[in-house]
């Protein structure tokens, strides 16, 4: 018997900490369909890349860090190995992505999304086919901040012909969280 909070290993299940309350809600926002084709930017230990492959979706996740994406591979070890999930070390300005070949990018606190001058638009645009949609979540740290941060995502993504097509808001543990999903415009 394990312990809260801690993964298992029984072939069925990936290796390492049980999801967060909030990545569970943020996969819930980005509700993958079996066969989408999914980036997930910062990977981290790669929860998320585990929770959008169990809805059937195939993920590239893409992490700047060789100790995340090494933690990301042994979590999805499986996945992997069957290739449904593919890691790039690199930022994602530099991953190598091929234009047109995605139908969800989703970064969680990965500020690069809403701190100018976010070239990671001008990737989001090249990579992303068409119809598909950017999921951009964070944590939200102070009341009202989820405000302010979902106006700056907004800023940063326009000149790149992306709009806000919605905004959630979730009361996960330990702090809220905030998604903004976002198209380009006109192709909704």
């Amino acid at each position: 018997m394990s312990r809260r909070g801690e993964g298992v290993e029984d072939g069925a299940r990936p290796v390492g900490p049980a999801p967060s309350e909030r990545l569970a809600w943020v996969a819930g926002v980005v509700a993958a369909r079996p066969g989408e084709r999914v980036v997930e930017v910062g990977c981290g230990h790669g929860v998320l890349v585990s929770l959008l492959v169990a809805a059937g979706a195939e993920v590239v996740a893409v992490d700047r860090s060789a100790t995340m994406t090494a933690a990301a591979a042994r979590r999805n070890r499986a996945a992997v190995d069957a290739g449904t999930v593919r890691l790039l070390t690199a930022p994602l300005v530099a991953a190598d992505l091929p234009p047109g070949a995605v139908d969800v990018v989703v970064a969680v606190d990965v500020r690069a999304f809403w701190t100018p001058p976010a070239p990671e638009w001008d990737v989001v645009q090249r990579v992303l086919a068409p119809g598909g949609r950017a999921v951009v979540a964070f944590s939200v740290m102070r009341p009202g901040a989820d405000r302010s941060t979902t106006d700056a995502v907004a800023r940063a993504a326009a000149p790149h012909g992306f709009v806000v097509t919605a905004v959630h808001r979730g009361a996960t543990a330990p702090t809220p969280a905030a998604a903004v999903v976002l198209h380009r415009a006109g192709m909704r």
